[in-house]
């Protein structure tokens, strides 16, 4: 038999040795607490600047009591009375205030766009409406709570010319208005 020399061993790798798998150290209870703690200071630190971000955003939008508002508004015929050529109906005016004080409307315009029929109406072949507001702007003085939402009626602010389509008889009109407002004190 013949001994082999290191040198004919050359290609061999050593032998590994065998034993327990290690594992990475367990945080102990004084660890976990630190980690806990510093979880809780980033999401309290990281929401409290996004409320500030949103609070002093929504404050520099919001215009301040006693100053000009922006008013969501929506008109409509009064559903009660059927509308004809050459008679003049009342106009629902629906104000809409989101703002955190009240608000005073003190006219009220013809807007821009189209008069639409109530879907029923516009699908029986009522497109030529043929309704005229009364007046360009009417004066009026509504106080709208804040946060709320306000129902208005202007009596006779529309009227249905000869011009209308026969099927626009009887029909609930959306009409395009406008508002001068004001914040009004508290």
């Amino acid at each position: 038999m013949e001994t082999l020399g290191w040198s004919d061993c050359v290609g061999i790798a050593p032998a590994r040795r065998v034993g327990r798998v290690r594992r990475s150290p367990r945080l102990d209870r004084r660890g976990r607490l630190v980690l806990a703690v510093a979880a809780t200071v980033a999401v309290l630190v990281n929401s409290g600047a996004a409320w500030a971000y949103w609070r002093l955003d929504a404050a520099a939008a919001a215009p301040a009591p006693g100053g000009p508002v922006e008013l969501t508004l929506q008109a409509r015929s009064d559903d009660g009375a059927a509308l004809s050529p050459g008679a003049a109906v009342g106009l629902t005016v629906t104000v809409t205030n989101r703002y955190a004080f009240p608000v005073r409307v003190v006219a009220v315009r013809a807007g821009s766009g189209a008069v639409t029929a109530d879907p029923a109406h516009h699908d029986a072949g009522c497109r030529g409406t043929g309704l005229a507001v009364a007046a360009d702007s009417r004066p009026v003085s509504w106080e709208v709570p804040r946060n709320t939402i306000g129902v208005f009626i202007m009596p006779g602010a529309l009227r249905m010319t000869g011009a209308a389509d026969p099927a626009c008889r009887g029909a609930v009109f959306t009409v395009p208005v406008r508002a001068t407002g004001v914040g009004a004190s508290s």
